[in-house]
């Protein structure tokens, strides 16, 4: 069954990029797609930093687990993604934080 689903998502993926990126494929993204599709940078970068930030124990409840410095980092990077910067400022600027952070400020 894992193998299916690795399968089917690995088609579902090849043919979301195929149409984007064949030329022969005469496919126009509208107003309302474009709009929705702007959303998914910020998706993608939620999805990276919540799981290193907060980990789930299944005999306890949600725990911060990760030190000071990964938290700063994921609020910064948090605020600045809800402030419609760029996602490319938002990564550089917030991980920067987080070195400065772990190697300057906050040293383990």
């Amino acid at each position: 069954m894992i193998w299916f689903t690795i399968l089917g998502m690995s088609i579902i993926t090849f043919f979301n990029r195929f149409i984007f990126l064949a030329k022969g494929v005469k496919y126009k993204v509208g107003e309302r797609q474009k709009r929705f599709l702007g959303f998914s940078g910020l998706a993608v970068l939620t999805a990276i930093w919540t799981p290193i930030v907060f980990q789930v124990s299944y005999a306890e409840h949600v725990q911060i687990s990760a030190g000071t410095d990964y938290l700063l980092a994921a609020c910064v990077a948090g605020a600045l993604s809800l402030s419609n910067v760029s996602s490319l400022y938002v990564v550089v600027l917030s991980t920067s934080l987080f070195f400065v952070l772990r190697s300057f400020v906050l040293p383990i």
